[in-house]
């Protein structure tokens, strides 16, 4: 009781230092919770596994910032954990995953009012990409900052979000300023804002910063108006917007983005959670072996004499003086020892043979946390041949179009879904029956970057094969290069008939070489012709 009043008193006089004192002891507080990982208490060389029968919720609430804070660490100060994370968006997003328009006309050819025309299906195609794609695209973000497509877009900051964090809040936000193409715009914001009022703690509806209705689908979200990182002092409850999940029309307007790895989760925690104590294996080793090095590169040695009554560490000969005391050596210095006195100079034999492959090891639990290779997170491809690089790559592909799918569903879709309705509402795509028959309209679909083909030779010739069989067809080839085949076919006509126009003009053959060898083309016979 004594020690409460004097802690008491003590916080009147020095409010900041208190502040400072309960908030150091809620970390600590926090970090005895996540002892179950040794990476972020850092006292022990084995962990105990997480507790199966807490409740997932809990065991995120009380882990997930120290887990943030740790992985993000890495991210600035391990090279192999950044590398890995960009690699890993760069092919995800790339060029940004782009909308495809694909509203159809009805069978009837629109004669209702309700039905959509030819016309009107090709003129709303080209304006909802033409705004989308070109226009709305550059203006996407609420500061002006970023594009939405593209690794280096808002695609590109969300995905990376989910890479590090496993989690990312993306607010639809309505813009005053009068030079924009629409007024709707994305604000893509940390997951470390999404928090529970202090107001709120008690209320059994609010879990993690959400609040959820009776049927247990969230029905607004706890925003803080600034970064917690950007203050110190304490969270009041007008700290915090109340921002509603859905618009008034039934559109999303708060996309909150993570995967979850149980049922009932609300909320994440970063995928490399799973190998941060590997990383850290990986600090502590190559630390050691960086001592040892150090250590190889200088001249330590143990001396050994016959008369060790008689030994004075502090003196030695050089040259012929005695007792002066040897600081350090020079080039070209010659050093004695005295009579019966030897030297063994220790070289420790560092790195061993077994260096890289203790390393390959290792970094494998990381890159299994992604579910991406080992030889693309380490970028390590020496001595392997093309069908082991091309089930690789192939592999790695699997998890990026997964990745994807995640991004198209939880992120394309609904802000496609309320910009449309943007264009629709401006009378800049022509609907007149939307409101009625939404679903026909908002037919689209979305481009994704492709990939390289590793041997081009022989996957180009695996493909012709397909499309021969009919296993495969060439728009789904063009689709996986991450092309729009609309786009590349037609533009492959043009060139076509252009290339025709110009051998017909000068009389030349520009590809000869490719006609022979599709071979000789048969004249028609006289009496077809006269058929």
């Amino acid at each position: 009781m004594a020690k409460k009043k004097k802690a008491g008193l003590l916080a009147r006089m020095f409010p900041m230092w208190a502040l400072k004192r309960n908030i150091a002891r809620a970390r600590f507080e926090r970090l005895e919770k996540f002892r179950s990982l040794d990476a972020v208490g850092g006292g022990r060389s084995r962990y105990s596994f997480p507790s199966t029968s807490m409740n997932i919720n809990s065991e995120v609430a009380d882990n997930i910032v120290g887990l943030r804070e740790q992985i993000r660490r890495y991210e600035l100060e391990n090279g192999n954990v950044a590398g890995a994370f960009r690699r890993l968006k760069k092919n995800v997003v790339g060029h940004g995953i782009r909308l495809n328009s694909e509203i159809t006309a009805d069978p009837d050819g629109g004669k209702s009012f309700l039905k959509i025309s030819d016309i009107q299906a090709e003129a709303a195609n080209n304006a909802a990409e033409k705004y989308f794609n070109k226009a709305w695209n550059k203006q996407a973000d609420k500061r002006l900052m970023l594009p939405f497509y593209g690794a280096d877009g808002i695609q590109g900051i969300v995905e990376h979000a989910l890479i590090r964090d496993n989690e990312c809040l993306v607010v639809g936000r309505t813009s005053a300023r009068v030079d924009r193409l629409i007024p709707y715009c994305l604000e893509v914001l940390e997951a470390d804002r999404l928090q529970t009022p202090p107001g709120e703690f008690k209320n059994p509806n609010i879990e993690n910063g959400i609040l959820f209705d009776y049927e247990g689908a969230p029905k607004s979200y706890f925003v803080l108006r600034q970064h917690p990182g950007s203050t110190i002092s304490g969270l009041r409850d007008d700290d915090f917007e109340e921002i509603p999940a859905y618009n008034d029309n039934g559109t999303k307007k708060v996309m909150f983005l993570f995967n979850p790895i149980r049922p009932e989760q609300t909320r994440a925690f970063s995928l490399m959670a799973s190998a941060l104590k590997d990383v850290q294996d990986v600090d502590r080793y190559m630390e050691a072996e960086k001592l040892a090095a150090l250590e190889d590169a200088c001249m330590f040695g143990t001396v050994t004499t016959d008369d060790p009554d008689g030994w004075d560490g502090e003196n030695v000969t050089t040259e012929d003086k005695e007792y002066d005391r040897i600081h350090e050596f020079s080039p070209n210095t010659v050093s004695y020892l005295q009579p019966g006195e030897t030297m063994d100079v220790h070289r420790p034999v560092r790195p061993g043979n077994q260096f890289d492959s203790f390393l390959d090891q290792v970094w494998r639990g990381p890159a299994n946390s992604l579910d991406i290779p080992p030889e693309v997170f380490l970028q390590k491809w020496n001595g392997m041949n093309y069908s082991n690089a091309r089930t690789v790559l192939l592999q790695f592909y699997t998890t990026c179009r997964e990745r994807q799918r995640f991004l198209i569903n939880n992120l394309n879709i609904p802000v496609y879904e309320n910009v449309f309705r943007a264009f629709v509402t401006k009378g800049l795509v022509k609907a007149p029956s939307f409101f009625s028959n939404q679903y026909d309209w908002l037919e689209h679909s979305w481009i994704a970057p492709g990939w390289q083909w590793v041997d081009p030779a022989k996957e180009a010739k695996g493909k012709e094969t397909e499309v021969e069989l009919g296993t495969e067809n060439i728009s789904d080839i063009i689709l996986s290069q991450g092309e729009d085949p609309k786009i590349k076919l037609e533009r492959r006509a043009r060139e076509k008939k252009w290339i025709k126009d110009l051998e017909a003009k000068y009389d030349v053959e520009l590809f000869p070489e490719k006609r022979a060898e599709a071979g000789p083309v048969e004249p028609e016979s006289e009496d077809k012709e006269d058929e």
